[in-house]
C-alpha cells in the first residue's frame, strides 16, 4: 500500500514539473517586448503636450492688451453736480417749539386724568339666574301639535244668539200693535255658555283684540305666551279665576308656577278689566 502511495506522488510530482517547464516555455515564446513602444508613445505624447502648450501661449500673446478708461466725462459730470449741491440754499431752522409745549400740555393733561379704582367684582348671578329660566322654559315649549283644529263653537254659539235676537226682532215687528204680547218666557241658558268647573279657556282671541297682560305685575312677555298657548287672552278671564281655577292654570305654569297667588293677578286683573281700552266680557258667557 505504502508502495502504491510513493509512486503515484513521484508520477505527481514529474507532472507538475513538466507542465511547469512547458508553460514557462509557451509564455515566453508569445509574450513580446514593448517596453520600446512604450517609450516612442511617451516621446510623442511629450511633444504633443509642448505643441499644444505653444500654441496656448501663442492665442495669449495674441489678446490685445486692454485700454485705458477714460473717466474724464464721469468726472466732468460729478463736478457739475457737486456744484448744484453747492448751490442749493440751505434749510431754514424748524421751530418746533410749539410742537414742544403741545406735547408738554398733551403730558400734563394725561397726568391728571384720574386713574379708576379697581372695579368691584360684576355679580352675573341675576344674569345667569334668567339664562337658567330661559332656557328651561325654552326646553319646556310644547311641540306644535300637527294638522290641530280650531274650536269654533263659541263663534257659532254667538252666531246662533244673533239669529235669535234678529229673528225676535222681525217678529216683533210684524206683530200689531193691538196683538197681546207674548207671554213671559223663563230665562234660559245661553248656547254658549259652559259649565265653570274650570277655568275659561278660549281658542282664540274671539271677542276683540287681546288684552296685554303684561300690564299685570309678574307677566312678562314669556309668561304672556304661555298663557296665551293655554286660551287666556283677556283680563275679565283673569278676574274671574276662583281658587280651583288657579290651581288648574298653576300647573299649566311649569317654572312659573305659584306666581299666580304670589303677585296678585287676579286682584290686578279685576282692575285692570275696568280700563277703557280693556276687552269687555261677552254676555253670552
Amino acid at each position: 500500500m505504502i508502495y502504491l502511495l510513493a509512486k503515484y506522488s513521484l508520477l505527481f510530482l514529474l507532472a507538475a514539473a513538466l507542465g511547469f517547464v512547458l508553460g514557462w516555455w509557451f509564455s515566453r515564446r508569445n509574450i513580446e517586448d514593448v517596453t520600446e513602444s512604450f517609450e516612442d508613445m511617451r516621446k510623442s505624447n511629450a511633444r504633443s503636450d509642448d505643441q499644444n502648450w505653444e500654441r496656448l501661449w501663442g492665442h495669449l500673446r495674441a489678446i490685445p492688451e486692454p485700454k485705458e478708461t477714460d473717466l474724464s466725462g464721469v468726472y466732468e459730470r460729478l463736478e457739475a453736480v457737486m456744484i448744484s449741491v453747492s448751490r442749493l440754499p440751505k434749510p431754514e431752522a424748524v421751530n418746533l417749539q410749539p410742537v414742544v409745549e403741545n406735547l408738554h400740555k398733551l403730558e400734563r393733561d394725561i397726568e391728571s386724568i384720574p386713574l379708576p379704582a379697581t372695579p368691584s367684582p360684576v355679580d352675573f348671578s341675576p344674569l345667569t339666574g334668567k339664562i337658567d329660566a330661559l332656557q328651561v322654559a325654552i326646553r319646556s315649549i310644547p311641540r306644535p301639535e300637527p294638522h290641530r283644529e280650531v274650536d269654533f263653537r263659541p263663534v257659532e254659539h254667538r252666531l246662533k244668539a244673533i239669529e235669535k235676537e234678529v229673528g225676535s226682532l222681525g217678529k216683533r215687528l210684524e206683530r200689531p200693535a193691538d196683538v197681546e204680547p207674548a207671554p213671559h218666557r223663563e230665562p234660559h241658558e245661553a248656547p254658549g255658555k259652559v259649565s265653570r268647573e274650570e277655568p275659561r279657556i278660549l281658542s282664540a282671541a274671539l271677542y276683540g283684540s287681546k288684552d296685554n297682560l303684561r300690564l299685570i305685575k309678574g307677566i312678562g312677555p314669556k309668561l304672556e305666551n304661555l298663557l296665551n298657548d293655554n286660551g287666556v287672552y283677556y283680563f275679565w278671564q283673569v278676574a274671574e279665576w276662583s281658587d280651583r281655577d288657579i290651581d288648574i292654570i298653576d300647573e299649566r305654569l311649569d317654572v312659573f308656577k305659584g306666581r299666580i297667588g304670589r303677585d296678585g293677578w287676579v286682584r290686578q286683573a279685576d282692575s285692570l278689566r275696568r280700563d277703557p281700552e280693556a276687552a269687555r266680557m261677552p254676555t253670552d258667557l
